[in-house]
């Protein structure tokens, strides 16, 4: 099985780590040279530039960062100085529920308004009797509907 391009790729790749962590020699660095440049100039031009950079030490004062430790009690100034500026309204519960309140409840009312209006004038008949209404949405005979009885509710 033949390795394809990015393969190779990834294999030159990894050969240019070692050769910038300085565990080749010079005999296998210079066959690398060959076979990078032979596959792909750009590569060998990017490995030049990263072992320059590394000779400058800008990769070491980033590496110096991760060992950078905070100030005592900064930490606790951060927390302090959040909850003064309101450190609620950053969190993101704050945020999604004055989003849904804002947004979602008001785009639920207006809507529920529009279509009971539009439902309103679009009844070709005009609101009358409950009995009525209840028979055409139920679709049962007036006589079907039994009468309420009122007795049950006198004592209330």
């Amino acid at each position: 099985m033949k390795p394809n391009s990015k393969q190779i790729s990834n294999r030159l790749r990894e050969q240019l780590v070692d050769a910038r962590d300085s565990l080749l020699t010079d005999d296998e660095l210079e066959q690398l040279e060959r076979d990078v440049k032979a596959h792909d100039p750009q590569l060998w031009k990017d490995h030049l530039w990263m072992v320059e950079q590394a000779q400058i030490g800008v990769l070491s004062r980033f590496s110096d960062l991760r060992e950078e430790q905070p100030a005592k009690g900064a930490i606790g100034r951060f927390h302090s100085r959040r909850q003064a500026e309101g450190g609620t309204q950053a969190d993101l519960e704050f945020l999604v529920w004055s989003w849904f309140r804002r947004y979602v409840l008001t785009v639920g009312l207006v809507l529920i308004v529009l279509l009971t209006g539009w439902q309103m004038t679009s009844t070709d008949e005009p609101a009358g009797d409950i009995r009525d209404q209840m028979t055409r949405i139920l679709g049962g005979e007036q006589e079907q509907i039994p009468e309420l009885d009122h007795w049950l509710y006198e004592d209330l």
